[in-house]
């Protein structure tokens, strides 16, 4: 095959001359490549036989509306797509969202292949438009393989067709992951980046979520041999979220043996999202040992960079009563437990309960307006500072307190911050007027046998820091859901320690207060001093 580059360059000057004709869409690029690249294969043509390269392309692309081609764009086209081949077709698939679509990194593509073994006869790619030329490679690479390949578009789909023609251990075809009975099926192989967030309408019972990637997990699952592997990469919700995602790991903990968990680099799909991802090995059976992993780039991601290689910078194996201890499928506590903090938390003999036995937690409100004298007050995260709440700044909002009753905050309530760039934790004490929390504010509310500044205490220890910074769905920038929150283990000592220790803590903070204030005043008159005397 020729040089990429040059597939790369060719293809994209195809893409100019259709945009100096007035095609700027996707879509329309896609239709246009799609047939003209059909034609070019059932034309024998002189390159001075013009004519009848215009009346060929100009049948082939009569039912395009407002098509607005002439014989010398035609000539053009022709003489560009005549030496494009599939290099340049799935890089241009791959790089045209710009972001827009998930795209699988090359050096992920690199990584499946690492899974494709001397025993594999079948191999599954759904969704094969987001691999780049990686996947002309491995596919070319391993002839004896069966590799299936399936596609959401139509349009894409011939594209795709065209691409692994020349292939015989290729079959291309229309499927949706997402619906059930996509294929009838099973293979020894099967490697997949569904969709990642949102929710999608599935009127089958038989998915446990409606979140597309814990329905393609699902799915796929169900079209492995019993020998088989689904290698998967997933957000990092499902390693600790609740509800339907907790149920789901239920059932695949219930049906099928994990093999692998592998935390990826942060920024390994930007621009497309920032959030954590995780790469899964599945298989039929039952867990003995499960093999984790965390990936670090061996060179820091940028936009402007994407990740060359994948470095092992941890790895452990647990055997399954070891993994069955852990919140969910979070390996980052499974790593952080090697810490002397975490495992004298995991040591001692203080009784340990999930947040959501011991409190309420919730979301803040979602607010767009804020008005001068409103009669409720409105804590964000501006206001949450090292030392409490600054009640002095907060914005007020003009609403019925029975519209707000389920947000209106009580003494006692521990403020943590769902948003921004670094995790703060308050303590609400009651005001004068009626306070309610911003949606960027989980609140937990503490029942009789939580004091709720021994909870923020704990929080913000080593080991309640790690714990949250476990939960966090992106990678730069603060995510943590308030269901996740309710999951985390935290320790409750009888409700007279915890006071004791709160009093402590009070006792220490007045008089670091108390410090910092004499401290500030000597240091505003040495100041005062100096300046008498300067003239």
């Amino acid at each position: 095959m020729s040089n990429r580059i040059s597939y790369n360059k060719d293809i994209f000057n195809a893409i100019d001359i259709l945009r100096s004709y007035g095609f700027s869409g996707q879509q329309a690029l896609l239709d246009t490549l799609c047939r003209v690249t059909r034609t070019k294969k059932v034309l024998t043509i002189s390159e001075t036989d013009t004519d009848t390269v215009y009346r060929t392309m100009q049948e082939v692309t009569s039912s395009m509306p407002r098509f607005p081609g002439d014989a010398d764009m035609f000539y053009k086209l022709y003489n560009i797509l005549s030496f494009i081949d599939g290099y340049a077709i799935l890089s241009y698939l791959n790089a045209s969202s710009e972001g827009r679509e998930l795209a699988a990194p090359e050096v992920l593509v690199e990584k499946f292949a690492e899974y494709i073994t001397d025993k594999i006869e079948s191999v599954l790619i759904p969704e094969c438009e987001k691999y780049g030329p990686g996947l002309l490679d491995i596919i070319e690479s391993h002839p004896a393989i069966k590799f299936t390949l399936t596609c959401k578009q139509e349009l894409k789909y011939e594209l795709l067709s065209s691409v692994y023609a020349v292939f015989s251990n290729v079959k291309v075809q229309m499927a949706d992951i997402y619906s059930y009975g996509f294929t009838s099926e099973r293979f020894d192989l099967i490697v997949a980046i569904p969709v990642f967030g949102g929710r999608m309408l599935v009127n089958d019972e038989d998915f446990i979520s409606r979140e597309p990637d814990l329905i393609a997990v699902q799915n796929l699952l169900y079209h492995i041999n019993m020998d088989g592997e689904l290698v998967i990469v997933l957000p990092a919700k499902i390693t600790f979220g609740s509800g339907s995602t907790a149920s789901l790991r239920s059932y695949i903990e219930s049906n099928y043996k994990i093999k692998e968990i592998s935390s990826l680099p942060a920024g390994l799909f930007t621009p497309y999202t920032a959030i954590r991802t995780y790469l899964f090995v599945f298989s039929p059976g039952t867990t003995d040992d499960v093999v984790l992993k965390q990936y670090e780039p061996d060179k820091p991601i940028r936009r402007t960079s994407s990740c060359q290689k994948l470095v092992v910078a941890n790895e452990q194996l647990l055997f399954s009563d070891e993994f069955a201890e852990l919140s969910g499928w979070n390996i980052d506590m499974a790593f952080f437990e090697e810490e002397d903090a975490i495992k004298a938390f995991s040591a001692s003999p203080v009784k340990k309960l999930h947040l959501k036995d011991v409190a309420t937690v919730f979301r803040g409100k979602a607010l767009n307006t804020k008005t001068e004298g409103g009669n409720i007050g409105v804590i964000n995260i501006s206001n949450i500072n090292d030392t409490g709440i600054d009640y002095s700044g907060l914005d007020y909002i003009v609403d019925e307190e029975r519209k707000v009753s389920r947000y209106i905050l009580q003494t006692g309530d521990v403020l943590v911050t769902a948003r921004g760039t670094t995790v703060k934790i308050a303590v609400f004490e009651e005001q004068s007027s009626i306070c309610i929390p911003s949606a960027n504010i989980n609140v937990i509310r503490p029942k009789d046998v939580l004091n709720g500044t021994y909870l923020k205490l704990f929080l913000e220890s080593p080991v309640g820091t790690k714990m949250l910074k476990s939960l966090q769905r992106g990678t730069g920038v603060v995510n943590i859901n308030f269901k996740d929150m309710s999951e985390l283990e935290v320790p409750v000592l009888p409700l007279e320690v915890q006071e004791a220790l709160v009093q402590e803590y009070n006792t220490g903070l007045n008089l670091y207060k108390e410090t910092i204030a004499a401290a500030e005043e000597g240091w505003r008159g040495v100041q005062a001093e100096i300046q008498s005397k300067l003239y």
